[in-house]
Formats: C-alpha cells, structure tokens, sequence
C-alpha cells in the first residue's frame, strides 16, 4: 500500500519521538556536556578569548585519575586506558573510575573538608559511626538532597545513627551550626545576621532567628560525661573507662517540647521585642515574604526545614553543590566565593552556573552523574590554564593548572609504596562504639543516673574479654579500647589511604604538612605548598621508604636494563614514557654513583608530579 503525506509524517514524526527518546536514555551525559561546552564558548567568544587546545591522552589519563579517584594511575593502569582502541575509551575510564572504590576515598576526603569531620568532637569523643554512615552513603550513591536531609533530621545516640553528628558538631552553638548549615548548602552568607542585619545581603536579624527557630525544640545534648561518670564510678570501673562507655549513649539528638527559640535580649528592631517567641518561617530569594509557619507540629518542624533547604525548587541548593563540585574538578567556582551565593548574576558565567544549577537538578541530585557529565565535556578536556592575575576573571578555556591537595599526594605516594590494594584496605572503627551502646533506656540526667548504675555495669562487664570486672584504679578495661585506640603513625601499617587514617592526622604528619585541613572550619584544606612541606618531600619517612623499599623501586630493578628501569620510573611518578634526553641524563646520573631510588626522589620532587596538568 502506498503511503500518504499524511502517513509519512506521522512515520517522521514517530521516527522524531523515537531519536529523541534513544538520546533521552543513551546520550544524555553527552547532549549535557555539549551544552555546556556551548555556553563556556559563547562566553569566551563574548571577551574575545579561545578555548585551550585538547589535552593530551597522557595528560587526560593522569588528570582523570586524580580528579576522580585522588590518586596517579599505575603503570598497569595506564597500559590498559593505551590498549583500548575504541572512540569512547576515554568515557569508558570516566565511567570505570567513577563506580571504583578509589572514588568513594576521594569524595569522602572532599567532604571530609566541607563538613569538618573529626575523628573527636569536643565534649562528645569518638565519631567513628558518623565516617562509616558517610562512606556508606558515597558507596550507594545516594542522592546529595537525601544525604543531605538525612543528616538535618537525624535523631537519637551517636553510637546507634552516625547521621546525629553533623549537628552534635556544633551542639554548644546553635546558632553557628544554623550559620554553617546555611553557607555550606546553601552559599547563603548569613554570618553577620545573628547580631544585626546583613549590611549587604537581604538577610535580617529575624531572617535568621526565624530560620533558627526551625531547630527551637531539637535538644543537641552535648552531655561532659566526665560528671555522670565520677557519680556512678565505683571499684569495678573507673571514671575515665566510665566516660567513654557514656559518650555514645548520652551524645544524641532528641525532640524537647519544653524549648523554643526567642528572640534574643539585645534584639535592637522594631519588628519583635527581646525575649519573644519566635515563630518559623523561610527565608526567600524573591520579592515575597514567606507566611509564618503557625500551627505546626514543634516534632517536625526540623523536618520541614530540610524538606525545604533539600527541595528542587529552592534556588540555592542545587547551585551551591553544583558550583562546589565545579571547583573541586575546574580548581576554580563558576561563583567565588562558593560560601557566598546571594547575589547568583556576579559569577563568572551566570549562564553556566545556572545550567549546572539545571542539571544537578536533572540527574535528581546523583553527584556521580554529575561529575560525568562535567568530566565528558570538552571544556575539562582541554589543557590548563594558569592563575590569571588578580582582579581578572577565569573564563574556562579549560582547567585551572592546580597544585595536589595534601590527600592527593599521600595518596599517590602510598600507591608508589603499596600498590593498588589500597583502594581495597578501609577502616572501619565504627563498631566499637556501636557495641557500648546500651540496650536499654536510662535516665539521662547526670545526677538521676545514678540509679541506673546497676544496670550500667553489669552491662560494661559484659564488654570485657572475660566478663569479669576491672580494676577501677587502673582502668583495666578493654572494652575501653575500642574507643582509646592508639594508631600508629609509622612504618607500613600507617601506609593507608588518608580517607582510612584518622580524621585529621596530627599537625606533624606529612598530611597536615602539606596541607590537609585542621576541620575546625569549613573549606580550610590548602595546596599553597611552602618550605615545610618540600622539607617533607625530600627528607620525609615516605620519601625515604620510597627510595628504599618501595614496590616502584623493586620492580624498576626486575627489569631488564637501565632504559627500561627509568622508563617504568617516568611512567609510575609522571604517568608518561621519558624523552630522550631524560634518558640520557638518568643513565648518566646511575653511571655516577646514584641508583635508582635517587631518580624516584628526583621525579617526586618535580614541579610536574607536584600538579594536576
């Protein structure tokens, strides 16, 4: 039968829907970064600048591997992306790494940063359960809003829900943690509003108390264990073995229906009077106020709150962790400073940030998804930049040249130690507190405790090796162990990725050196470098058991001839075969006296190990 005009564009039409749909399923992350190549173009063409030429493989391969997984690759690694001969293979390795352990050791440092995780929170002790929830939650994938409203509504003992930490963190300031919570996901700059009205920003004073008050009937009992301990110690158990068994059950988060937010005494506007009860309300980016929320059940109120500041609709939430994974992959924001998104038209590219903003929204807050979109553009995969000088704006001709974070590089380093096992080797200490937690309710009244001491030794015995009591003078317990943990800090036990090591390492350690942050502030990792950290690179314990003893070196000398022996060395610290000429002067330097591990620490010690070209 022939067909008609009509039928043949119904067939077109029909043919139309079913491309669509195929690229709707298969080519979404492509059709995305081919958007915003096309916005970064149109705005380099707009300030008369060009794009950077494409990177290299050699470089693409090294720059993916440290992006996405916080590490170089292996020389086996690098030899598997060359022996692929397909068009895609450089997707396909974005894809590999990004479902890799690797990964989940490299965002966990990321938000390690931004969420100022600590291995003790003052008053509280261990947070071991609150690193095992979140390393969870990046191994699953699960969605950042969730995460996110996860960790806003948590509720009970530290020990049971590790989620409870992120507000225990800042339990004795309330209103610093509404602060913090507000700049970290939001990029909302509130600081100033807690004494007075933003003096540039539209932010209130009753902004912030009315957001506060959200949070006006959560109790975040930040218990000093250290007094119920010395009421209920006796000969069987010490203070100090008390303290610790205490600190997982009585550190929680729990709804108190006889607290509430008020305004506070030096409340100097017109709009409230000191000492008033303040009533719910959310703050809005438009012309519109917001109705107070009158009526609503004080239990869920938090709830609401997170329901709110996790929403698709809210104009912030997706921009702030869209323009924070930007930086974490370009070395620069879309908006600097990423804590500061009031005014969302002064970023670089407005555009661009807000279809980031679009499509963090479109893969449903999946940061994996996101990631591949941004790692498959053009833009990433052009060659760097440097630091253009102050007060000019970076354009994204392509990436930032960036020095290594601290975790970047004892992470490499580590591989050049152990290998690729230790994506495989975690930790996870998060058992010994969860077997202190008591079975059982007590009272939590440091003085009405008491009563239930009975019940609270006879559960301690139970924690010791042979259930028998301990020494209460000198606090033989092993139980206490759990939580006393000593961890090494030399040798090969302490060759561990830093995601494994405790949050953060001592101010000595080479991490803290190089630039890891202190977690007592949001953001505050740093890749400046400086004279410290090139002592430690040269004369270091790690440098020295790399030059040493490491696998790097004990393979270098299972091959062949010098030629080859400094081949495998350029491709294992530089991720690239050596030119002829760095040939010839190794070979010379090996014919002088030096070995190899004295070309190891001369390669580490380079400018192009040092930075993410």
């Amino acid at each position: 039968m022939p067909m008609t005009p009509q039928s043949i564009k119904f067939c077109s039409l029909l043919l139309g829907l079913v491309v669509a749909a195929t690229n709707a399923r298969g080519d979404a992350p492509v059709n995305a970064s081919a958007q915003i190549d096309a916005i970064i173009q149109l705005d380099l063409k707009k300030h008369k600048l060009q794009p950077n030429p494409p990177v290299s493989d050699i470089q693409f391969v090294r720059r993916v591997y440290l992006d996405v997984i916080g590490r170089i690759p292996t020389d086996k690694e690098l030899g598997e992306f060359f022996a692929d001969n397909r068009r895609d293979r450089r997707a396909r390795l974005i894809d590999k790494l990004l479902e890799s352990p690797g990964h989940e050791s490299h965002m966990f440092n990321w938000l390690g940063d931004m969420l100022r995780v600590k291995d003790d929170y003052y008053r509280i002790g261990k947070t071991w359960t609150f690193h095992t929830w979140l390393k969870l939650q990046l191994r699953e994938n699960r969605p950042w809003d969730e995460l996110v409203y996860d960790m806003l509504t948590a509720e009970g003992r530290l020990g049971e829900n590790g989620a409870t930490a992120y507000l225990l963190r800042d339990a004795s300031m309330p209103l610093d943690s509404l602060s913090n919570t507000l700049t970290t996901f939001l990029g909302a700059n509130v600081a100033c509003a807690q004494c007075h009205d933003h003096p540039f920003a539209e932010w209130t004073q009753r902004d912030f108390y009315e957001m506060a008050s959200f949070f006006g009937s959560t109790a975040f009992e930040r218990v000093d264990t250290r007094k119920p301990a010395i009421t209920l110690r006796d000969k069987r158990f010490s203070k100090a073995n008390l303290v610790t068994l205490l600190q997982p059950n009585m550190e929680r988060v729990v709804f108190d229906s006889q607290r509430s937010t008020v305004f506070p005494e030096d409340y100097a506007y017109d709009d409230a009077k000191p000492g008033d009860k303040v009533i719910p309300r959310f703050i809005t980016w438009g012309d519109e106020k917001e109705t107070p929320l009158t009526g609503k059940r004080p239990q869920r109120l938090r709830k609401y709150f997170a329901e709110w500041m996790t929403s698709a609709e809210n104009p912030r939430f997706a921009a702030a962790i869209a323009n924070r994974l930007w930086k974490k992959l370009f070395g620069v924001a879309v908006k600097e400073p990423v804590t500061d998104l009031d005014v969302l038209g002064d970023a670089t590219n407005p555009e661009l940030l807000r279809l980031i903003s679009q499509l963090m929204k479109d893969v449903d807050f999946d940061l994996r998804e996101f990631q591949r979109i941004v790692l498959n553009t053009k833009t990433y995969q052009q060659q760097v930049s440097v630091t253009p000088p102050e007060g000019e704006e970076f354009r994204f001709p392509g990436p930032l040249l960036r020095r290594m974070t601290a975790e970047q590089t004892w992470d490499s380093m580590v591989l050049l130690l152990r290998g690729p096992k230790i994506d495989q080797l975690k930790t996870d200490h998060a058992p010994r507190m969860q077997r202190l937690v008591f079975p059982f309710e007590f009272t939590h009244d440091r003085k009405g405790i008491e009563k239930d001491r009975e019940k609270i030794m006879e559960f301690a015995k139970t924690l010791l090796p042979d259930g028998g009591a301990s020494d209460g003078k000198s606090g033989r317990s092993l139980f206490l162990g759990a939580s006393k943990r000593k961890v090494k800090l030399r040798g090969e036990d302490s060759w561990l990725r830093a995601s494994e090591l405790p949050q953060p390492m001592p101010p000595t350690h080479f991490l803290r050196v190089a630039g890891q942050s202190a977690r007592e502030i949001t953001d505050d990792g740093s890749t400046e470098g400086g004279i410290a950290e090139s002592l430690a690179m040269m004369n270091g314990e790690v440098t020295e058991s790399l030059m040493t003893s490491s696998l790097v070196i004990e393979a270098a000398r299972r091959k062949n001839n010098p030629v080859e022996q400094i081949a495998l060395l350029y491709r294992t610290c530089l991720s690239r075969p050596p030119r002829e000429r760095d040939t010839k002067q190794c070979i010379a330097a090996l014919q002088s006296g030096l070995d190899l591990g004295d070309i190891a620490w001369a390669l580490l010690n380079s400018r192009e190990f040092m930075f993410i070209q």
